[in-house]
């Protein structure tokens, strides 16, 4: 049985993109979808058959994080549109300790947005990358590892 201890506040994540680890502020757009078709039948129709289509479309993740002028911000400056990405790995932790892990196969870099450059604005540069996927995989980890 769930208790109020067992909900996931102050929790930490981190995003592997092949392999090679990266700080983001921010991670949106987890989800993934299936395409269906509903064919009815004359009458009540009380129960219309849901079949399941072939993807038209691929889910989309979203990454942002803030830009650094250091040497270590170098790789990323390689996911330019059109870049595949082979896995991405986002793990969930709560006191140090993996509680939850997401996996995306078969990214691609779609899109890549910077923020407004304003001289009169003292915000910190951002960079927003959307990623195609054919999926996305959960794992829960209740005792963590």
């Amino acid at each position: 049985m769930s208790s109020a201890g067992d909900i996931i506040p102050s929790y930490t994540f981190e995003v592997s993109l092949d392999g090679i680890g990266f700080s983001f502020s921010k991670v949106s757009n987890i989800s993934g979808s299936v395409d269906i078709d509903t064919i009815t039948e004359g009458g009540a129709n009380n129960a219309p058959v849901i079949l399941r289509n072939p993807k038209r479309s691929p889910d989309m993740l979203v990454l942002e994080k803030g830009l650094y002028t250091s040497f270590s911000d170098t790789a990323f400056s390689f996911l330019k549109e059109g870049t595949k990405i082979t896995s991405i790995s986002i793990s969930v932790l709560r006191d140090g300790k993996t509680v939850r892990m997401f996996f995306v196969t078969n990214g691609v870099v779609v899109s890549r947005q910077f923020s407004p450059l304003d001289a009169m604005n003292s915000s910190v540069l951002t960079v927003s990358l959307q990623i195609a996927h054919t999926g996305i995989t959960e794992m829960a980890l209740p005792f963590g590892i």
